[in-house]
């Protein structure tokens, strides 16, 4: 029983608010009079509250409209972002086919100056084990290649070709310290022997004590190796080393090519075919 008059007491009073806010808004339907004691009370007394709702609507409505704003303006931006991503990515592609054009553009330019057939190649795997300084190369001898074979690009002597497949060859680098060349200091044409040292450098041997030799000096090929051409580059001098008791200098060489970012190569062929004995089968 106590529930239901509470429950009545409750409706009873939501009805008289009810009529309350309806008699005001009735109210802008009147011509214009004067207010008696009653409607002066009840405006008075509810307007407060009217604003305060209609304040608080208003405010439920802007963070509507704001929220709505918001993630229509975050949905832009992740398109947006998605955009700069792509157009940056375009831009890297362009620029690595740019810069690889300009390397085959001066790879084939080199090899229009070298008289010897040469076959173009590219670097497939560099060792990362740093136990041999060689790499491998997408042609082998189906292509031509043969053992003792060099390698250059427009920069400089590589290496050799130290072993083949049918499709694949492995390149001995300059820097190993299995490598000799036979080379000359191209301002006074003193000669020695080029062999590696680790992966940034190499050492002219056997080149006395007493011979004219400077930093900054130009080291080339001498050609009495059948392996390499006369004339081709190898490095700069970098260092000078003189020991007394020592019958030969050491000096220390810096390559010209870049080795440890090769792509492309030139395998210049031998006037003579190498013979099927030196050739590897891939499946060995």
């Amino acid at each position: 029983m106590m529930e239901w008059l509470r429950r009545l007491r409750g409706a009873f009073f939501l009805l008289i608010l009810l009529s309350l806010f309806l008699y005001i808004f009735s109210l802008n339907f009147r011509p214009p009079v004067q207010m008696d004691i009653f409607q002066r009370a009840v405006v008075e007394s509810l307007s407060p509250a009217v604003k305060f709702l209609g304040n608080i609507t208003s405010s439920i409505e802007r963070l509507v409209k704001e929220y709505v704003w918001l993630r229509h303006l975050r949905h832009e931006n992740e398109l947006l972002k998605e955009r700069v991503n792509e157009l940056e990515q375009k831009l890297t592609d362009y620029q690595e086919s740019y810069i690889e054009n300009l390397r085959l553009r001066r790879l084939l330019d080199f090899k229009n100056t070298i008289q010897s057939q040469a076959i173009p190649a590219q670097v497939v795997l560099h060792d990362l084990t740093g136990w041999f300084q060689t790499l491998i190369v997408d042609k082998g001898f189906k292509d031509g290649i043969g053992p003792d074979m060099a390698v250059v690009n427009d920069e400089g002597v590589v290496g050799r070709i130290l072993d083949v497949s049918d499709r694949y060859a492995r390149v001995l680098l300059i820097t190993d310290p299995g490598s000799s060349v036979d080379a000359v200091v191209q301002r006074n044409r003193v000669r020695g022997i080029l062999s590696g040292k680790d992966s940034n450098a190499c050492i002219l041997k056997y080149v006395r004590g007493n011979v004219d030799v400077q930093v900054g000096d130009l080291i080339i090929t001498s050609g009495k190796d059948s392996i390499f051409a006369k004339g081709l580059r190898l490095g700069v001098v970098h260092g000078i080393f003189k020991d007394p008791v020592d019958l030969f200098q050491k000096i220390e060489i810096k390559p010209l090519v870049r080795l440890s970012a090769l792509e492309e190569v030139l395998i210049i062929k031998r006037e003579t075919p190498v013979p099927n004995s030196f050739a590897i089968s891939e499946g060995e």
